[in-house]
């Protein structure tokens, strides 16, 4: 028997709608729940059901690249998640944050580089894009990788109006790569963010150092 597109290996559409929707919490992250109405996947007809979203909007993750020491900065600090999931309250992250209502996604990625490490992107390009946790949020993370300049950092960041106390730290790219495979870390984009950074980063940090040069020379 032969497979069907339904086989492919790629995200796809599928008709749904949405039969009613109410909201539950309006916080910091919004709680919906919906009732829907689906076309058939592996079933012989169309499916209903129950489902709670929180909407969590777009997001940019940052992976900050210093090519000339071949580190690369992440942060560290406390998240509610983690102290009651796990025994490591204070878990490695990599800088991000919320993407505002109408903002170019990179400069909102180079605004929470600066508020959560203090470092200035030198160039930023867009990586790739995923859903964070698509049985569970709307949060779409877009993942930047930005050159920056690591003897820069201080070691301190975040905004103390939105009570963050962030530890910023220089890692050998090859040593996070390590604990990374060593299941030293849990956080996902930093995980995600290793595994393609070992495949691809590099290369990309070339090209986006090449394209720097290319502007300071036609200026």
């Amino acid at each position: 028997m032969t497979a069907g597109y339904r086989h492919r290996l790629e995200d796809q559409p599928l008709d749904f709608t949405v039969l009613d929707e109410r909201r539950a919490f309006d916080g910091f992250r919004p709680l919906d729940v919906l009732s829907i109405e689906h076309a058939a996947l592996g079933r012989d007809e169309p499916s209903k059901a129950r489902r709670e979203i929180v909407r969590g909007g777009r997001c940019a993750v940052v992976i900050p690249y210093d090519p000339v020491r071949d580190e690369i900065v992440v942060i560290r600090q406390f998240r509610i998640g983690a102290a009651l999931a796990t025994a490591n309250a204070a878990p490695l992250e990599l800088p991000a944050g919320g993407i505002d209502e109408g903002e170019d996604p990179a400069t909102g990625a180079a605004r929470e580089l600066e508020e959560e490490t203090g470092l200035d992107v030198l160039a930023i390009t867009h990586c790739y894009t995923i859903l964070t946790t698509p049985g569970l949020t709307d949060e779409t993370a877009l993942v930047f990788l930005a050159l920056v300049d690591a003897a820069a950092l201080d070691g301190r960041g975040g905004k103390a109006d939105e009570q963050e106390d962030i530890l910023a730290i220089r890692a050998p790219v090859d040593a996070l790569i390590a604990a990374v495979d060593e299941g030293a870390i849990a956080n996902g984009f930093l995980v995600g963010a290793t595994h393609w950074f070992a495949r691809h980063g590099r290369t990309r940090a070339r090209l986006l150092a090449d394209s720097i040069r290319q502007d300071e020379t036609t200026t």
